[in-house]
């Protein structure tokens, strides 16, 4: 019965993802169709161990009846039932403890509210940088300001592809960072930013009070989910104000400025930075993720 119960509330999670459009918080959209068919898989599941759950109980009471029919009064038999019973309740318990663990996701994904990543969790892991000294990214999966795609297709083809992406920008005079190239454009800039220098970007996102900023300078970023949320990153660029700012964490802004250079201790290089020309505060989106939609 608990795995019927277990079955029906995985199917259940991840149905009520989809209808809601929860799921685009943890996985990339254009994935959508493992999840969904893992639902048709769950459902079937769930019909077979039904079946087989109420067949295990049918012949359970067969034999009950079968045995009381057949019962003998014989004080062997008798402690032979009760060692059964006790073995039986061991073997609940222990099937009840391990099925727990498994019931606790399925509840908590149906029960809690989905929380949005925010500058906490860039607090939480902390806002660091490999250097360009190191030969590998020391920090795993965690990413910040620059995607880095090359862990997924290999420095090489992702060299190429930053390459053959960037001769649609480098013709415009004015670049604005929307949801569906958000990252693209992002990697382009990081990697060629002396050809965007004097250029005038668009970019949008939450602010985050980073390490070692002047008074005048903030990042703003927006997480960006590469296939699912186990590789997301915050990605963004420094913005520098022509005077200094007081502004807090998690507020979203839409920036326009000309693109500079700057030395950024931490990363011990530069990075592009945003002189921002006008901006305005914006409301959070409703879908405030960025997802890497293709790699051609």
């Amino acid at each position: 019965m608990f795995r019927v119960i277990i079955l029906l509330l995985f199917t259940n999670l991840f149905f009520n993802l989809h209808l809601s459009g929860n799921i685009s918080k943890y996985i990339n959209m254009k994935y959508a169709y493992f999840s969904k068919s893992m639902i048709v898989v769950l459902f079937l599941l769930t019909i077979a161990e039904g079946i087989r759950w109420y067949l295990a109980e049918k012949k359970q009471q067969h034999e009950e009846h079968i045995g009381c029919e057949c019962h003998h009064d014989h004080d062997h038999e008798h402690h032979h039932e009760v060692h059964k019973i006790k073995e039986s309740k061991g073997k609940k318990l222990k099937r009840f403890l391990s099925y727990s663990f498994v019931l606790v996701p399925a509840l908590t994904g149906v029960l809690l509210p989905v929380a949005t990543l925010n500058s906490q969790l860039v607090d939480a892991k902390g806002f660091q940088f490999p250097t360009l000294e190191d030969g590998n990214n020391k920090y795993g999966m965690h990413q910040v300001l620059n995607p880095d795609m090359s862990q997924f297709i290999g420095q090489d083809a992702f060299l190429d592809l930053v390459r053959k992406e960037s001769k649609t920008y480098k013709i415009k005079d004015e670049i604005i960072l929307t949801d569906d190239d958000y990252l693209k454009a992002l990697e382009v800039i990081y990697n060629y930013s002396g050809d965007f220098v004097g250029k005038t970007v668009t970019l949008k996102g939450f602010t985050y009070n980073g390490p070692e900023l002047n008074n005048n300078q903030i990042f703003l970023l927006r997480f960006g989910i590469i296939h699912c949320i186990a590789d997301s990153g915050a990605f963004g660029m420094m913005i520098q104000f022509p005077n200094d700012i007081e502004i807090p964490n998690d507020q979203w802004y839409q920036v326009t400025g000309k693109l500079d250079t700057v030395y950024y201790p931490p990363m011990k290089a530069k990075i592009p930075v945003i002189k921002v020309t006008s901006y305005k505060t914006i409301g959070k989106p409703k879908d405030p993720y960025v997802y890497r939609n293709s790699f051609n």
